[in-house]
């Protein structure tokens, strides 16, 4: 069995599935154990910033709703490779979603910064993360734009290819 290069081997495809699980399963279990122990424990140490912890929890947990949204849509999107297609405007408009997730869990980034109490080398923890979610947004946003392309160009090859013998983008 022969595969185009185009095609991931499904062997691929279900490892990259396992690992966005399971990086979904940590992400739930970290919201889980953030909420109910360490954030009221933390309260109770430092009762003069005991006023902070509702916000700062808001933010961890809008910034968790985000990157499951994002795991959800590349796990989607890696479903679309192994079926060997690309449905263009489906993959722009989960990219579209991506795009808003992230930017969110950026902005859930600045709360927290803004908010923080704690010592100089977790606001430059913050200050690195929100470099890094602005750079994500920003190659999303490049991605999305190329799919775009990518659609007008197949959508044109399609309906008038050079070759009338030929099918152009049977995938699309």
């Amino acid at each position: 069995m022969s595969l185009s290069p185009s095609t991931p081997r499904p062997g691929v495809v279900l490892a990259t599935r396992i690992a966005l699980a399971l990086v979904a399963v940590a992400l739930v279990i970290g919201e889980v154990a953030v909420v109910t122990s360490i954030a009221p424990q933390l309260a109770a140490e430092f009762p003069e910033f005991a006023h902070l912890q509702p916000p700062l929890v808001a933010a961890f947990v809008a910034f968790g709703v985000c990157l499951a949204v994002i795991l959800a849509a590349t796990g989607i999107l890696v479903g679309y490779a192994r079926d060997g297609r690309l449905p263009f405007r489906r993959a722009i408009t989960l990219v579209g979603v991506m795009i808003g997730a992230s930017a969110g869990a950026t902005v859930s980034v600045v709360v927290a910064l803004v908010l923080s109490p704690g010592p100089p080398p977790l606001g430059l923890l913050l200050l690195g993360a929100t470099l890094t979610g602005i750079a994500v947004t920003l190659v999303l946003v490049v991605l999305r734009s190329r799919l775009a392309r990518a659609a007008n160009t197949a959508t044109v090859e399609v309906t008038s290819p050079r070759n009338p013998r030929e099918r152009a983008y049977p995938h699309a």
